[in-house]
């Protein structure tokens, strides 16, 4: 099973491919746009891992996006409302931003796989969002020599941290793409 993780539109943009569980190969955006911080598509890192496993977008599987754009846009809201009134400024230059455009990601990245890659919609592998902290987690056990491990996923919202504090992972659990909700 050929799976492509990428990470986007926020900062530092990346992309990793796994086959059968293994990483093949990985790449963050900024190493061939030369831009630090890099938050766009990532094309070219992409590129670089589909030709590092000899493979093109149709070989794949599914493609999964780091993060949950609804799920992402809740957290949002609920860090201004914790805030309000003292982030209006920032929440009035946020909402149009997600309302045009990250809410509606995955018209986006279908859009940008079939320019990268010259398919139609109907040939691309499935588009799959994880859970923001289950790709760190991920990221950190994947390169692991481990079987299993519980990863701890610190983060500044303490809705957040109550509900996600720990995430016990193996490869068993993680790799089933099904664990991944559309």
């Amino acid at each position: 099973m050929k799976i492509l993780g990428i990470s986007g539109y926020y900062h530092d943009s990346a992309a990793a491919l796994l086959s059968d569980g293994k990483i093949i190969a990985a790449a963050q955006e900024e190493r061939f746009t030369r831009k630090k911080h890099d938050s766009s598509f990532p094309s070219e890192a992409i590129s670089f891992c589909l030709k590092e496993g000899r493979c093109t977008i149709q070989d794949l599987d599914s493609v999964v996006f780091y993060d949950k754009p609804f799920r992402k846009f809740e957290r949002l809201l609920e860090t201004y409302l914790s805030y309000a009134p003292y982030g209006i400024a920032s929440f009035v230059m946020a909402m149009p931003v997600w309302l045009k455009e990250k809410l509606f990601l995955k018209s986006t990245l279908k859009k940008e796989l079939r320019e990268l890659s010259g398919i139609k919609d109907k040939e691309l592998p499935k588009l799959l969002f994880a859970e923001h902290h289950q790709s760190h987690a991920a990221s950190a056990f994947f390169p692991s020599p481990f079987e299993s491990a519980a990863v701890l996923c610190t983060v500044p919202s303490i809705r957040t941290l109550s509900k996600e504090v720990t995430s016990s992972i193996t490869r068993v659990l993680i790799s089933p793409v099904a664990r991944w909700s559309k």
